[in-house]
């Protein structure tokens, strides 16, 4: 059995499509089919379930995935505590961030990069159980986003800051100046939701579920927060409904508390329990901590 293998089968087990598969390997599909057969040979058991249509692990594929993600895992760390040893800044770190991150991901990204030159960045935009489930294939070093209400015992979570839920408006709007709202108070006004796969949206779910009288006059739904608050800072009328920290990266913005049972919203780096750390992803993490931006978060 050799690493290379594994790592095929942990691609095509990833994308249940053999062409994708060879394609994101940068090899042909038959030479794909032919490692995959011959790891199949030597373990004498069938891995996927192959037809015209689908591709699909058998028992004993679902059984292989986690061991053979550990091993490459264990290769990879071989190669970088070696070069640790050697105090050599190398390789790439693979950070996953929610769009509310983004401008606290910004300043200490531009300070790693200035700092070790030798070391290549990776960054994925997604939701927070979408980045839980990269952190579960080793795709991504770490994770930056609100902690969630679900909870995963393989996760483990550092606290940056904390924040609360806030009904953002331009600076002129006539809801400034409103200590607290309620969602009846914004139900009025036009909205700009993030979409369905962003943990503030969840929440407001939540709170809409539990109030079914209530329907917010939605315009538009994004996943990308940013984009959001250049909307409603150009308009007039338009709100959202989003961290309220978000309105200090962001000038003309106000933000009003939003009056809901949720908990305060905690900001976490998120890791992989008991997984090793690149000493890059060591070093990232303490400018993050130590940096201005999360200090103010504070």
């Amino acid at each position: 059995m050799e690493l290379r293998q594994l790592k095929y089968f942990v691609k095509t087990a990833s994308t249940l499509n053999f062409s994708e598969a060879a394609r994101q390997l940068y090899i042909t599909q038959s030479t794909l089919s032919q490692q995959i057969r011959q790891l199949e040979d030597e373990l004498k058991c069938q891995l996927f379930e192959r037809n015209a249509h689908t591709v699909k692990l058998t028992e004993y594929g679902i059984k292989l995935l986690p061991l053979a993600l550990r091993c490459m895992q264990d290769a990879d760390a071989c190669v970088l505590e070696v070069a640790n040893i050697k105090n050599l800044m190398i390789g790439t770190l693979n950070i996953g961030v929610t769009h509310s991150f983004n401008p606290i991901l910004w300043y200490t990204m531009k300070e790693f990069l200035h700092t070790f030159k030798g070391v290549k960045l990776n960054v994925c935009y997604a939701g927070t159980d979408k980045l839980v489930t990269m952190l579960r294939r080793r795709e991504i070093d770490f994770a930056l986003a609100f902690k969630s209400d679900n909870q995963y015992e393989d996760i483990e979570s550092f606290e940056l800051f904390t924040d609360t839920l806030s009904v953002l408006t331009p600076s002129g709007h006539e809801l400034v100046g409103r200590k607290k709202l309620t969602l009846s108070d914004i139900e009025p006004f036009p909205i700009a939701l993030p979409s369905k796969e962003v943990q503030t949206r969840k929440w407001l779910d939540d709170a809409l579920a539990c109030n079914p009288e209530i329907h917010l006059n939605a315009r538009i739904e994004l996943n990308d927060a940013n984009f959001i608050l250049d909307l409603v800072a150009q308009s007039q009328r338009l709100i959202t409904i989003l961290p309220s920290g978000m309105v200090k990266y962001h000038s003309g913005l106000a933000a009003i508390p939003l009056d809901t049972p949720h908990p305060p919203l905690s900001g976490c780096i998120h890791t992989f329990r008991d997984n090793y750390r690149k000493q890059t992803a060591k070093e990232f993490i303490k400018m993050l901590c130590e940096s201005p931006v999360v200090r103010i978060m504070k």
